[in-house]
């Protein structure tokens, strides 16, 4: 069962990773980074680091950036992830279109929603990466307000 869902998480960053590929613009290649999600950081409605955290994470992200334009002004990006709750599917972003909000010292920094902050810094070998939402709902829907899945690349 681990292999197949292992399979199919690898299957939908080969779609992502085609799709993204195809959608930019002629002659100028797109960089691919490729990674696992490593594990999960949760702050509770008190504002305290959960730990143990809420649930265990892991999964895989295929984050895609655009051929830069412009020196220092990031370019779109796009996102598809998988996340594992505890071992278990768990949610799938097939392909999230980034917006850009800043790149300084070779840390690109993307929103998603109003919520979503996603952050590469590609000044690390391998590079990292982030995805950080922060909940509006007073902690009504879950016994955290804020959570971070972090992960490294494997290029």
């Amino acid at each position: 069962m681990k292999d197949r869902k292992n399979i199919l998480t690898y299957i939908v960053a080969a779609v992502a990773i085609l799709a993204t590929s195809a959608s930019s613009s002629l002659g100028a290649q797109p960089q691919v980074y490729l990674g696992k999600l490593t594990h999960g950081e949760f702050v509770s409605c008190e504002g305290q680091i959960l730990d143990p955290p809420a649930y265990a994470v892991g999964g895989t992200w295929v984050l895609s950036i655009d051929a830069m334009t412009q020196p220092l002004v990031p370019p779109p990006a796009h996102l598809t992830m998988v996340v594992l709750r505890d071992g278990s599917n768990y949610l799938a972003f097939p392909h999230i279109e980034l917006t850009p909000v800043s790149l300084q010292d070779g840390v690109y920094t993307y929103t998603y929603v109003t919520q979503v902050t996603a952050a590469l810094d590609t000044n690390t070998t391998p590079a990292t990466f982030s995805w950080h939402v922060e909940f509006d709902d007073n902690c009504t829907l879950r016994s955290y307000e804020s959570l971070t899945y972090f992960g490294v690349a494997n290029n």
